[in-house]
């Protein structure tokens, strides 16, 4: 090594830092499937602690409480439920009722992920599940569960008025109408699925909204 040469330093933080990314993970991934299943109030630092082998101080360290922890939770879940639904009301390719047929898919994944044998009835929405609970979240995290509804709403306004302008509706559609029942349909398919039993219901009802209202005004 030449006398202009330094020697590489060490990130002698990376190994602890990793770590620290990895527990915060899980403790927020074993929060996510605990507010499914249970709600807030069953949802405790001791259980999420007693999953994860590790001590409540540890998730007090990383989250600080459980209004920051649930509102760290929550945001996430809401983002990602998000795209997935842009990336179907978007989509320029799709018909209308190819994005019914791809909104069916996208829950029925969701729905199969917490109840695999399909014959249980187990919550499977976060956003569902919480929104009963709304009154014990911090602003944050309402506001979330509430854009998420505002943002399905734009979605679907774009997929109709693209369905508009390619010629996929008829003149005389109510496309009003039409973007209020598609996006109050699609916000509260986890919670039909949950009262209904099962999701063939779900399915049952969303291919006859396509049967009786989408037939009558696409072409």
């Amino acid at each position: 090594m030449s006398q202009t040469e330094k020697p590489a330093k060490t990130d002698k933080t990376a190994p602890a830092t990793r770590q620290r990314s990895s527990m915060y993970d899980s403790i927020k991934d074993v929060a996510k499937r605990l507010l499914i299943a249970h709600g807030y109030h069953k949802t405790t630092f001791g259980v999420i602690a007693k999953e994860l082998g590790i001590t409540t101080t540890n998730i007090h360290y990383h989250f600080g409480n459980k209004n920051s922890l649930v509102e760290e939770v929550v945001k996430d879940y809401v983002a990602g439920a998000t795209e997935g639904q842009k990336n179907i009301w978007l989509d320029e390719t799709m018909s209308l009722q190819e994005k019914v047929q791809a909104e069916i898919a996208f829950n029925r994944n969701l729905f199969r992920k917490y109840n695999p044998t399909g014959k249980t009835r187990k919550p499977w929405s976060l956003i569902g599940r919480l929104r009963l609970e709304s009154d014990v979240l911090t602003d944050e995290a309402r506001a979330a569960l509430a854009g998420f509804t505002t943002e399905i709403h734009g979605a679907v306004e774009f997929a109709v008025a693209h369905a508009s302008r390619s010629g996929e509706l008829k003149r005389d559609t109510p496309k009003e109408d039409l973007i209020f029942l598609l996006t109050h349909l699609i916000d509260s398919l986890s919670v039909f699925a949950q009262d209904a039993g099962g999701f063939e219901r779900v399915e049952q009802f969303m291919n006859s909204f396509s049967r009786v209202v989408l037939a009558k005004y696409t072409k």
